[in-house]
């Protein structure tokens, strides 16, 4: 298997547990632990890819890899370590052109994300206390669109994501936030 077939194969294997868990209800109830534990297996396999070859990027693997790649480092949450640790060499491999500036984005924010902090570019969303999900505090809002452009991404009209009814909503929001926030302890992503 190629190093880029291996890292497909990994992201299908994603795909497909996420799509069992979504069509019996589980996948949104917290994380599901079948979910996380595919994460955490498909986040260790890559990075000892990623030491015994390099980073997949689009020059190396190709772009669907490379992509794939990326959202596997998106998708090991609980594991913030190999999160923060991928944000260096990505800025800069993005830079170059060698993987796309929109992971990248999305690398950030969710590091900020889960780490309390603003976002930067508003890639990634949270159910608030009545139950809306919206895009999270962001840096500097006035100049989000233009800072969302540089990254590839397109412009947001508005922070709200989903209205009440919409799709999914938690029963119980502050519930959910307060398991959320615990969970971001118990992970390491939030010290206090």
């Amino acid at each position: 298997m190629t190093y880029a077939e291996e890292i497909l194969h990994l992201m299908r294997e994603d795909e497909a547990v996420r799509e069992v868990l979504a069509s019996t209800g589980e996948l949104f109830h917290g994380y599901h632990p079948q979910m996380e534990k595919v994460h955490l297996r498909n986040a260790q396999r890559l990075q000892e890819l990623i030491e015994k070859n390099g980073f997949p990027t689009i020059p190396l693997v190709g772009e669907e890899a490379c992509t794939a790649a990326l959202r596997i480092i998106l998708h090991a949450i609980s594991w913030p370590e190999f999160m923060r640790a991928q944000e260096p060499a990505l800025t800069d491999l993005a830079k170059a052109g060698q993987v796309p500036k929109s992971y990248v984005a999305f690398l950030i924010d969710r590091i900020r994300f889960y780490e309390g902090r603003k976002q930067i570019y508003g890639t990634n969303a949270d159910w608030d206390e009545n139950g809306i999900l919206r895009v999270t505090e962001v840096e500097d809002e006035k100049n989000l669109n233009s800072r969302r452009a540089e990254m590839g991404l397109s412009p947001l009209d508005t922070l709200v994501i989903t209205p009440m009814d919409g799709d999914y909503h938690p029963p119980d929001p502050a519930k959910r936030h307060k398991e959320y926030i615990e969970w971001t302890h118990k992970t390491g992503w939030r010290k206090s």
